[in-house]
This record gives C-alpha cells, sequence and structure tokens, in this order.
C-alpha cells in the first residue's frame, strides 16, 4: 500500500479562487459509461490523488501498480474507535481495484494523479453530486392474459 490522500475540490471550478470555500474530496461522474453494472450497482467518480509519484516511478515500480496500492490504501477502513460496535467501512465506499483512467500530472501545489474510479456508493457525503440511475429493466404489473 501506498499512503496517499484525496485532493479537495471547490464545487464550482469556475468561480473565481477564493469566492466558493466549500469544498469535497471528489465528484461523481455525470457521463455513461459501457460497463455492465454502471448505474444500477457500481457508480464513477472523478478525483485529484495527492501523492509524490516520482519516487516510487524511481525505484521501478510501474505507473499502474502505483495506482492500485494507492486505491488499495483508499479502501482501508478507518481504525475502529474504543468500544464502537459497528465495525468502521471504508470512507469512500469499495473502490474498485483499477482505474477506467488515470493521468500523472503535476502544479504549483505538488504532483497528484487524476483519476476516475469506480465506487459502489450512489451517494457519499464526502463527493459532490451523486451517481445517476442507470440501465434497470421495465417492471410491469401483473402479467397480460396472453402472456400466460
Amino acid at each position: 500500500m501506498i499512503e496517499c490522500t484525496l485532493r479537495p475540490i471547490e464545487e464550482y471550478h469556475h468561480v473565481l479562487p477564493g469566492y466558493n470555500t466549500k469544498t469535497k474530496l471528489g465528484r461523481y461522474h455525470g457521463s455513461s459509461f459501457n460497463f455492465k453494472t454502471f448505474g444500477t450497482k457500481h457508480w464513477v467518480i472523478g478525483v485529484y490523488i495527492n501523492l509524490d509519484y516520482s519516487k516510487y516511478i524511481s525505484e521501478g515500480t510501474t505507473e499502474e501498480e502505483i495506482v492500485k496500492r494507492c486505491i488499495e490504501y483508499l479502501n482501508e477502513p478507518p481504525p475502529r474507535k474504543k468500544y464502537q460496535k459497528k465495525k468502521p467501512q471504508p470512507l469512500y465506499g469499495k473502490l474498485e481495484d483499477l482505474p477506467l483512467q488515470y493521468h500523472f500530472k503535476c502544479d504549483d501545489e505538488g504532483e497528484y494523479i487524476e483519476a476516475l474510479l469506480i465506487t459502489d456508493q450512489r451517494k457519499n457525503k464526502k463527493f459532490w453530486g451523486a451517481g445517476g440511475i442507470g440501465r434497470t429493466k421495465r417492471k410491469r404489473g401483473r402479467p397480460r392474459k396472453d402472456e400466460q
């Protein structure tokens, strides 16, 4: 596992910097993706992952392995609090091992990974928006006479 954090994102990125002080850690993606459980059991989120990736690349680790180990770290639930009855759940839902897309980038705040991840939570308070409802079968009432 590689320790990493999610970079905060403002709700409205097109507004002047500093005007909008509300931040969350990612954004649900509104596009339609072509995998079987999209919109029914899995949803896509866009995130920026803070990580000093050049250190791991110089050690000989591949980019895909860096991303995979970082997602593994994000899937770890927080430590159990004293006297807590309920088993702690991962903060961002269960993230899939490999992202849909990822790009290694750098800016004045440091190095980061821009990624589209797949989660199993339709709505999470740590992300902007909510996952849309995808393809579902049409449900009918009682069967017609000719179908019986």
